[in-house]
């Protein structure tokens, strides 16, 4: 039969897939890009900081050279015209022109100094020879008033040279350049810093809204889903799986209401057949009438029971009994008293024999108990406190020749089984020495003796 279980609905649902391809990619992305910016920023800034760190090696060495520089202009500015000589003011200007092909800033400024210079060491040169011509003795107004204007031109140039060798030096420094790029650098750096701190934020609020949507669409319904599994069949109640927009996961709680639904109505079948089971096994087994084992039974415990002494090499008994006259009851009373007595007579035997003795219904007013373990002693004991019990509930038999009240007549055999033998022996042995009680007064025990002519202990 099929079973159609409630579609479960919500206002929004995706398939499994989708969900984890939504939940995934975002993340990806958001690591993947930030990774990605991170190492960019990081090349950039340690590519500036190896930039200017060979500007600021080079800015460095130029600035050795320029104060060199400056100091040996000064010591030539100033030292006495008899002092410099030409390959000095040509050092000079050598490394004038070194330093701006170093630095093509410093070209103009270079251009001024080098003139300078080779003015200042002309007008030395003049007073050096000046000097020679005083040395000589030579001195006069002519000589003073070209001595004084060559002061005044070495004065002028002196005058400008600290202009020209402060403006070389700015021109030849970059300080303010580097500045820039380390602020740039600087810059760089902190943007990079937040471009983490931001992703940081965002994937830990993703993460957040992640484990939030996660722990309510599929942790919760899968713990819930596990728990009503847990419980199926069992017939405890328990509350249907939490809804989820997850379609993999809301079709299984469909299919397990649905399985519930199916084990429910199975359980129920399941319980009808064991119910009708047991009570065909218990038809199959016992006699409707007395509730003692029937000849099926009965039939199948002796063989075993014979099987297992003959293994065991014990004694196995047997006693037979048929209720006296019982034709005389049934045509006098009625049947369905004839049933009353038989069942009374089943109570009998069954409160009379020991636990593990097996008590049956041979058929009509017939009755048969199995003696497990029992010699022919027991069994005859076990013959008798049935016979006994069995008078003791002092039924009336108006028809009886025994008596004034409903008896029976049994035989007994017990032995250990061997090889050539079956168990039928103990049936036969047992009906012969039933007969022998029958036919000598009946409401008695006979034990099997063999002659015939002779049953009683």
């Amino acid at each position: 039969m099929a079973l159609i279980g409630t579609q479960r609905t919500s206002t929004f649902s995706i398939p499994l897939k989708v969900f984890f391809f939504l939940v995934g990619i975002p993340l990806v992305l958001l690591l993947v890009g930030g990774e990605g910016l991170v190492i960019h920023y990081t090349r950039e800034i340690m590519a500036e900081n190896s930039r200017t760190y060979g500007q600021y090696k080079a800015t460095e060495e130029i600035r050795e050279k320029g104060e060199d520089l400056r100091t040996a202009i000064w010591r030539l500015a100033t030292a006495p015209p008899w002092r410099s000589g030409t390959q000095l003011w040509e050092e000079s200007r050598e490394d004038i022109r070194t330093l701006a092909l170093q630095n093509a800033r410093l070209e103009p400024h270079a251009k001024a100094l080098t003139e300078k210079l080779t003015a200042l060491e002309a007008i030395r040169k003049r007073q050096a020879e000046l000097e020679a011509i005083r040395d000589q003795g030579v001195d006069g107004k002519d000589f003073i008033d070209k001595k004084n204007a060559l002061a005044n031109e070495s004065d002028s140039i002196l005058r400008s040279l600290p202009e020209l060798v402060m403006a070389f030096e700015k021109g030849s420094n970059v300080t303010n350049e580097m500045g820039d790029q380390l602020r740039k650098t600087v810059i760089k750096a902190q943007d990079a810093e937040n471009i983490v701190l931001i992703l940081l934020v965002l994937a830990g609020v993703y993460m957040t809204i992640l484990v939030i949507i996660i722990s309510k669409e599929v942790v919760r319904p899968l713990i819930q889903i596990k728990s009503y599994v847990a419980q199926l069949g069992t017939g405890v109640a328990v509350p249907e799986p939490a809804k989820s927009c997850v379609l993999g996961i809301s079709d299984i709680a469909d299919g397990l209401e649905n399985l519930a639904v199916y084990l429910g109505k199975a359980t129920v079948r399941s319980e009808k057949i064991e119910t009708e089971r047991s009570r065909f096994r218990r038809m199959s087994l016992f006699d409707g009438l007395t509730n003692l084992y029937n000849r099926r039974a009965f039939d199948d415990m002796l063989k075993k029971l014979w099987d297992n002494s003959l293994t065991a090499r014990t004694h196995l008994g047997l006693v037979m009994m048929d209720v006296d006259k019982f034709k005389v009851y049934n045509d006098s009373l009625g049947h369905q008293e004839g049933d009353v007595c038989l069942k009374k007579v089943a109570e009998a035997v069954a409160h009379a024999v020991r636990d593990g003795d097996v008590a049956a219904r041979y058929g009509g007013e017939e009755f048969v108990v199995i003696l497990p373990s029992a010699d022919r002693e027991k069994a005859y004991n076990a013959a008798e406190r049935i016979r006994k019990a069995v008078e003791s509930i002092k039924l009336p038999h108006p028809g009886s020749p025994a008596g004034p009240y409903v008896t029976v007549s049994l035989g007994i055999e017990a032995m250990v089984p061997q090889n050539e033998f079956n168990e039928t022996i103990l049936v036969r042995h047992a009906d012969e020495a039933l007969y022998f009680s029958k036919e000598n007064g009946r409401n008695r025990a006979t034990l099997y003796t063999g002659d015939g002519t002779s049953g009683t202990v």
